[in-house]
Formats: C-alpha cells, structure tokens, sequence
C-alpha cells in the first residue's frame, strides 16, 4: 500500500501519484501519521462514491479534529475512477458518520430543473 502524506489517502500499489494533489506517494498507510492511536482503534464509515466526496467529508472531519484518513479503491463508475472510504476511531464513529450522513450528495431526482420554477 501507499499513501499520500499530504491528502492522507491509502491507494493501492499500482497507483504512483495521488489524484487529489498529484503529488508522490510513500511507502505505508496514512495510518502511520497517528502513530499515537493504536491499529485495532480504527474503524470505517459508510463507503463513497466519489474520491472528491469523501475528500470534502474529512476537510468537515478535520474541522472538528477528528482523527480520519482515506482508504481508495479503483471504481469504473466515478469521474475520477476512485471511490474513498473514511477511517475514523472507534470512538468518533457516531459523531463522524453523523457529519458524513448530513453531507450526503442529493439522489439524481433532486437533481432536475422543475420547468415551473420563476428562476427556470
């Protein structure tokens, strides 16, 4: 695995450069940058469908200093061809997946111009 110690993303070896910030990767886990928070202390929340969604959720994440980093995984249905998944402590699961669940991207639905509409 490598990770990209700036964006704290884990990719998977075949990847070379992160594709948030283009930068290079190293060797380990973005884990080993909370050398203070045991293995077994980490848990994951709810998979995203975007690599830039999971990004925006742990910018909200940080602010409310909550340990977290991204796990990537290739995905053929993303813009980016990356989905992410958020790893969080045990002990921040409720309150990070609560932040996570309220900025949850609108259903394609909600998406449609409504033709009605004065601002249309």
């Amino acid at each position: 695995m490598r990770y990209c110690p700036v964006c704290r993303i884990d990719y998977d070896d075949e990847v070379e450069d992160c594709v948030e910030c283009g930068g290079p990767l190293v060797e380990g886990t973005s884990r080993e940058l909370y050398e203070e928070i045991p293995e077994e202390a980490w848990v994951e929340l709810d998979p995203l469908g975007s690599l830039a969604h999971a990004k925006s959720v742990m910018d909200a994440l940080d602010e409310e200093q909550i340990s977290c980093y991204i796990e990537a995984s290739y995905s053929s249905t993303t813009i980016d061809g990356f989905a992410g998944t958020i790893i969080v402590t045990e002990a921040d699961f409720d309150i990070a997946l609560e932040i996570q669940q309220g900025m949850a991207l609108p259903d394609d639905d909600d998406l449609l111009i409504d033709p009605d509409a004065d601002d249309f």
